[in-house]
């Protein structure tokens, strides 16, 4: 009897440790093996969840632009939130461009969200950035069972301000 359980371990070890192999064989051919190239849908949701979370500390009126155009529908979700109110950036053709630094000075006031997919170093996996009127982030996503996640994201803002002091010196 104690022959049989000794068998029935050592064959489940082995069993496991084949299993185990095979597993570690297919995520490095996930990660080495040379695809077709980032489709443009892929390279549009990455950005979009970076998106979604940064909209979570928004509030007002956003414009918002992917890769250099509008999202499609459905792609950016103010999670219920109503005090935020999300609006393609063509509808402001004066802000509509492809450099910030050549847009109408009339847009330093608007709220524009510009989100990019940046590099894709292995499949589904995608490096994302952002930027707004004061604040920039990046963001590193995973496509798994064929929808985009978050792994990691950092956002900086900075502001300008002036404090006047009475004193003299």
């Amino acid at each position: 009897m104690i022959k049989y359980i000794k068998r029935m371990v050592i064959s489940i070890s082995i069993s496991l440790g084949v299993f185990s192999f095979l597993v570690l064989l297919l995520i490095i051919y996930i990660f080495t093996h040379d695809s077709t190239g980032v489709f443009v849908e892929d390279a549009d949701q990455a950005a979009a969840v970076l998106v979604n979370e940064y909209l979570g500390f928004e509030r007002d009126d956003v414009y918002i632009s992917i890769n250099g155009h509008d999202p499609e529908s459905g792609i950016i979700s103010n999670n219920g939130d109503n005090s935020i109110s999300i609006h393609n950036l063509s509808e402001l053709p004066e802000c509509n461009v492809p450099d910030e630094r050549d847009q109408d000075p009339s847009c330093e006031d608007k709220n524009i969200l510009r989100a990019r997919f940046e590099h894709m170093p292995a499949r589904y996996v995608a490096f994302v950035s952002l930027t707004t009127r004061g604040c920039g982030g990046r963001g590193m996503a995973a496509k798994i069972a064929g929808k985009w996640y978050l792994l990691k994201s950092h956002f900086n803002c900075c502001t300008l301000g002036a404090v006047i002091s009475d004193q003299q010196p």
